[in-house]
Order: structure tokens, then sequence, then C-alpha cells
């Protein structure tokens, strides 16, 4: 990506979009299709083949490559104070306009259209924001300059206005593949994202303190960060006791781990189960993954029963194990290469840097998908840019000469 395109979808510029009132606490865990930020939560774009590429406290960028004769795509919510300070629409409608003469060159880019406006129908301090322009420091193999497609709405978050809440939806590519849909693909991702009290590391210990058990969740998770797993037990526990399934599915996975705590795998499967009988999907993945991977709990049976319900329910750990399974034929599953790598795929698409570094794999190599170098490189990256060491140790290596470097399929 462009500095100058960068710098204008990352900026105030950006808008986002989110119901007029804020939820008392923050949802505290990431249910399928749903990432919690500060200050709120965000659901994944419609559609396949998008990608997180970044993630923050604060901010998500999504992108979806080119493909066939569809632009690349990218989707971005954040929370952010702004430079200027504004308490009403007009005044963030004014300082979205001033951004934009600042931050757009003029020389490189050729707006089109562009409409900056209040949008009362999200509420009084809203804005919405459309943009048209035409880039001419980048162009197609047609040799004509590319468009950029950006939709948006940005509003002052209802608990603290001082908190400017962004998203955008924005394509790029040649004029003859926009699509027509881009504005009601936004109004969706839009309607998405929504706000939460805006706390974060010990912010959440007097609620939790009062019993709260999403604050307790919350500032366990805070703990957990920091490297502080033991004070963060007590907090998991309290929550847990009152049958919250993150708290719940947390533990488990301490005591699978022995993160904070002895390993007790036996323990372990006390505490995901009941999560997983809820319907959480999480905690099925991790109940699955325990029941595959634990030598003193392991049941096959029960293991590919879970994987396969904790796939259907969007959990990315379980969809990576599912896939892994179909693709090797392992824990007694018949294998199919083909499903098996469409559930890696729709793992990647949610995150798991494992699922990217799999994928890439496959495509590089063609098993169960079509052989795709450049979307093998693609994910790649992805999960090198997420810390897989296996994929950035290959990166390195194709850093070398020719007859030192490797692919995605070797030294597995």
């Amino acid at each position: 990506m462009k500095a100058g395109l960068h710098t204008l979808l990352l900026s105030g510029l950006a808008l986002a979009t989110l119901p007029a009132l804020a939820q008392t606490h923050a949802p505290a865990d990431d249910r399928p299709g749903r990432i919690v930020l500060l200050p709120m939560s965000v659901e994944r774009p419609g559609g396949p083949g998008w990608a997180p590429v970044r993630r923050t406290d604060t901010e998500l960028v999504l992108v979806r490559p080119a493909e066939n004769n569809r632009n690349s795509a990218v989707a971005i919510a954040s929370g952010k104070v702004p430079e200027r300070r504004a308490h009403t629409a007009a005044e963030l409608a004014e300082n979205i306009r001033i951004d934009l003469k600042k931050q757009l060159d003029g020389k490189r880019f050729d707006v089109l259209t562009e409409d900056v406006r209040a949008d009362a129908a999200r509420g009084d301090k809203c804005v919405g924001y459309r943009q048209l322009a035409r880039d001419l420091g980048a162009k197609g193999a047609d040799g004509k300059a590319q468009f950029i497609d950006l939709h948006g709405l940005a509003c002052l978050h209802p608990a603290d206005d001082g908190i400017v809440l962004v998203a955008t939806l924005s394509e790029r590519g040649a004029e003859e593949s926009r699509r027509a849909g881009l504005a009601e693909d936004a109004a969706r991702f839009f309607a998405g994202v929504r706000p939460h009290a805006p706390l974060k590391g010990q912010d959440w210990l007097p609620l939790a303190e009062k019993g709260d058990a999403n604050a307790a969740v919350w500032l366990a998770r805070a703990l957990l960060q920091a490297g502080k797993a033991g004070e963060a037990i007590p907090w998991l526990e309290q929550a847990a006791g009152k049958g919250h399934p993150e708290a719940e599915a947390l533990l488990g996975l301490a005591y699978l781990t022995g993160r904070g705590i002895d390993r007790a795998p036996a323990e372990a499967l006390k505490r995901l189960k009941p999560a997983a009988e809820k319907g959480y999907p999480r905690a099925e993945g991790l109940l699955a993954i325990a029941l595959l991977n634990a030598g003193e709990v392991r049941d096959e049976a029960e293991g590919r029963r879970w994987a396969r319900k904790a796939a259907a329910d969007g959990d990315p750990a379980g969809q990576a194990l599912l896939g892994e399974l179909l693709l090797f034929g392992r824990a007694g599953m018949e294998k199919n290469e083909t499903e098996g790598a469409a559930w890696m795929r729709k793992a990647a698409e949610q995150a798991d840097a494992r699922a990217q570094y799999m994928l890439a794999s496959l495509l590089a190599n063609g098993l169960g998908v079509g052989k795709d170098p450049i979307q093998a490189r693609f994910w790649l990256e992805l999960a090198a840019a997420q810390g897989n060491p296996e994929a950035r140790k290959i990166l390195e290596q194709n850093k070398r000469p020719p007859a030192a470097a490797a692919s995605p399929g070797e030294g597995k």
C-alpha cells in the first residue's frame, strides 16, 4: 500500500459508525465474527477472503486481496483521540474536511466526488463520508490510473466525546471492476462497530471487585497480557463461578498449559466442558484440542466430535484443528484434502497465524487447493507478521541466494 493512501485510510478522515448508546461494560469475549477492541467491538465484513493484517487494542485493519475481476479492499475500525476536539457533528465534519484538504496530495490524487455530512440517522454526533478519487501515481496493467472508492462514518464515542470512533470500507483498482454495492457493504460493516466503556488494564478493578463478571474477565486479560498469569487466575475463578463462559475457557486453557497454575488436563476438561456445552465456540475448540493432544485425557472420538462442532460454530482454533485432521487423516478421521484446506482457509481468515502458515503451504504446493504462489506469499507474510516462527524462517531464507531458499512446504 502506498504511503499516501495508508495515511488517508488510517487518519481521522476515515469514518466510523456506532449506535447512539455505549454498553455499560465491554463484551468480554471475541465470539465468531466479532473482534473486541478498546473502546469498541467490530464484526468482520461480509463475504469470504477478508484477512486481518493489523490488530492493536484500538485498531483493526483487514484486507481482501484482488482476485479475478474483483478489486482489492480494505476495512478499518479504530478509536482515537483526534488533534482537534469536536463536541458536535458539525465540528467533527469540519475537522474531517480540514484533514482531507491537508492530507490529500492534489498532485497525485484527482478527487472526482466528495461528500461529508452529519448523519442524524446514526445519532446526533456522527458524520458520514464518501470519496471517490483517481490515484494518478498507481496504474493498472492497462496503463490507466486506479480508482479508490472510500466509504465511512465517524462518531464521537457516546461515553466520552474526546474519543472518535472510526470505520471505513474502501476498494482500489480498475474503474470497470468497481462494485455498485460497495455502499451497502460499507453500511453493513459500520453497523457491526459498537462502542463500549473505554476502560483498560487496572481500570476494570473497581468493577471486578463489585462482582461484575465481565470486568473480572477483562481485568484477567490485562494481567495475562502483562505476564501476571498467577494474579489473573483468581479473577477468572470469580467469573467462572458465575458461569461466565469466557472465564471457564481461559481457566481451562490455563490448566491445559500450566500457565499461572499447575498443569492438570483433567481439571481443564472440567472447566472447558460446561462452557462448551453452552455452545461457546472457544471452549469447544479448546476442549477438542485437549481431548486429542493431552495424553492423560485423550479421547479421539470425542475430540473429533468437538472439533467438528467448534469449526461449525466459527472457532478458528477448531477450524484449524479440523483442517489438519482432514488434511493428514489424523485421529481416526478419513483423509479429505479439499475439505481440510477449506477449513484451514476459514481459520486463516480469522487471523489464526498457524492456519495462515499452513494455508500458504497448501497454496504453494497445490494440496487441496489450486497452486497459487502469489496467494501463498500473501498468507505467508501475514503469518510472519503475526509472529509465526516457521513463516518468518522461510521469509528469511528466501532473502538468501536462490540455492539456499525454501518453500512453505519444506521442513514439515
